[in-house]
């Protein structure tokens, strides 16, 4: 028993040491932007933000622009990188405008990117950090090493604003989207996803202000190719609207469903063009741990996750966990013979009986 407790407390040491010791990995920042206002008016052009973790300066930006500092469009201004290391996950970050504390603080998440309106009373300020990423100083602690200060990855995703059916787009007067959308149908097996950065557009070339994707009833999908099933097909809206870069449709799969691809079924996705009457095929891509297929779309349409079944595979439609696909009948009746035909033979058996009677006679 002696032994055991020993053990138990070199384990607890070491894991204690390990926590003492904490992770000072350098990770990606954490981004903000948004309105600021001092003393209940907008802050001048030329106002410092700046950001602390335990008093420690991680960041600061001067704003261009009366009233804003960054903006969700990279290209229309900075934004106010935080930059920490991986053990200050969690931690709160305080705000300073020209010095002055603002009311609203942050948990600072890695590769986050938020919008944030700040808001300080008119006060006299404080020496404020040079503007520049992770400068600046606080008491009782030293400025953020240089060498824990790392350029901001515009690929870094961006978690997007995930909506039912319908959700508005908040985008630039040119179109571009500024903050990314997941719209999804009811029942989640369809979502299509608006990236941050594209331009988005509605048949006339306006901006897009809306986003909507719902599933289309069977009886209303379009006759599919031969030797086509389509499993689930949905209506993204409005028509005629157009991405650039392209949106990104999903289709997630039941456990059933993707067994049907080991099963010698070719998964597919349409899109039905109104103007010839037909499905186009475009490209796509599987990934078997989300069980989901994926394709980039550049305008909006009915579009179609399809099947394409050899002859000799044979699914047994409408059973329990899966979806009946459009179009694929649930089997096919065996022949029916008119009703003369056991009458007849009835007959011709009876006549052939009464001959052979009569003729042993």
């Amino acid at each position: 028993m002696m032994r055991y407790g020993a053990v138990l407390i070199l384990i607890l040491g070491l894991v204690a040491s390990a926590a003492g010791a904490g992770d000072t990995t350098p990770v990606l920042p954490h981004e903000f932007y948004g309105s600021v206002t001092i003393g209940g008016s907008p802050a001048p052009a030329g106002t410092v933000i700046t950001a602390k973790i335990a008093g420690v300066g991680c960041g600061s930006v001067q704003m261009i622009e009366a009233g804003r500092y960054g903006s969700p469009d990279e290209s229309l201004g900075s934004r106010l990188d935080v930059t920490a290391t991986a053990d200050r996950a969690g931690a709160t970050i305080t705000f300073y405008v020209n010095g002055v504390a603002a009311q609203e603080t942050a948990t600072f998440t890695s590769g986050a990117f938020t919008a944030l309106d700040l808001t300080a009373t008119a006060g006299e300020s404080t020496p404020t950090p040079t503007p520049g990423n992770g400068g600046g100083s606080g008491s009782g602690g030293s400025s953020t090493s240089p060498g824990s200060q790392l350029t901001y990855d515009p690929n870094a995703p961006v978690a997007p604003i995930v909506s039912t059916e319908r959700a508005s787009l908040t985008t630039s007067a040119a179109g571009v989207v500024l903050t990314p959308v997941t719209v999804r149908t009811d029942d989640e097996t369809g979502a299509v996803t608006i990236p941050e950065g594209t331009t988005a557009l509605d048949g006339n070339g306006n901006p897009l202000g809306e986003v909507t994707c719902s599933e289309v009833a069977p009886a209303e999908v379009p006759p599919a190719p031969p030797g086509t099933t389509v499993a689930i097909a949905l209506s993204c809206g409005p028509a005629g609207a157009t991405f650039d870069p392209p949106a990104v449709l999903t289709y997630t799969l039941s456990a059933e469903e993707w067994a049907r691809i080991g099963e010698g079924a070719t998964p597919k996705v349409m899109w039905y063009n109104l103007q010839t009457g037909g499905w186009q095929e475009i490209a796509a891509t599987m990934d078997p741990a989300t069980r989901t297929v994926t394709a980039e779309v550049d305008h909006f349409s009915i579009y179609a996750l399809a099947w394409t079944v050899p002859a000799t595979t044979a699914v047994a439609a409408g059973a329990e966990g899966t979806r009946t696909p459009v179009g694929e009948p649930a089997g096919e009746p065996g022949p029916v013979l008119p009703l003369w035909v056991p009458a007849l033979v009835v007959v011709l058996i009876a006549t052939v009986a009464a001959f052979l009677v009569l003729r042993k006679k």
